[in-house]
């Protein structure tokens, strides 16, 4: 992957998986039963925890691979197809069964870590996607602390996005919102199957 093309792809890869718009009515459903102070406290909570595990599989995800004789090409064909599958839900305007888990309002469990960072904000697509950048990297430590600053960068859009869920469900409507989530999962897909040829290439599979 070319340098110019690297912080783009990588931005609107993981912008595009984690699809914080998208999920801007699930946010709602799940945050409704706090208080404001309280409401704060958990969506900081989800956003360190989801930084916290992206850090941990950008930095030592590689090394996984290699305990586990995965390479990074076997990778980068497994993760074009879980994006593509993604990409498919969002075309389709299907939220993930995972992701779609119920919640009670009333119930005042924290919900921080399951199911706002796990698996809404870091989930299985964007775990894959960090692992795929992170195997591609070689061991480049800049690039690896660059994915790092593009991961949290989408996380703090998350964070925004979850602070004033209601605010841009109102502006949007569920039409918008809709569209939107379409429009990524058309350009997702166009994007995993991108994945998936260049896995084959690093596998030789086709030239």
């Amino acid at each position: 992957m070319g340098n110019d093309y690297y912080i783009p792809t990588v931005f609107f890869t993981l912008f595009f998986v984690v699809d914080p718009l998208g999920l801007i009515p699930v946010f709602i459903a799940y945050l409704s039963g706090y208080e404001k102070k309280q409401r704060n406290v958990v969506i900081l909570k989800a956003i360190i925890i989801s930084i916290i595990l992206s850090a941990f599989f950008i930095f030592l995800g590689n090394r996984l691979l290699l305990y586990l004789g995965i390479s990074s090409g076997s990778f980068l064909v497994a993760g074009g197809i879980l994006l593509f599958l993604i990409s498919v839900e969002m075309l389709f305007g299907k939220q993930s069964e995972i992701k779609m888990h119920t919640y009670s309002s009333g119930n005042k469990e924290d919900v921080s870590v399951f199911p706002l960072a796990i698996p809404m904000l870091c989930g299985p697509g964007n775990i894959a996607a960090l692992l795929m950048f992170s195997s591609q990297n070689s061991g480049d430590i800049k690039k690896q602390i660059l994915l790092l600053v593009i991961s949290v960068s989408v996380f703090l859009i998350a964070l925004a996005v979850m602070f004033f869920s209601k605010v841009l469900e109102r502006l949007l409507g569920e039409t918008g919102i809709s569209i939107f989530q379409r429009i990524i999962g058309l350009i997702l897909s166009a994007m995993s199957v991108q994945f998936f040829i260049n896995g084959l290439r690093s596998l030789k599979v086709i030239t």
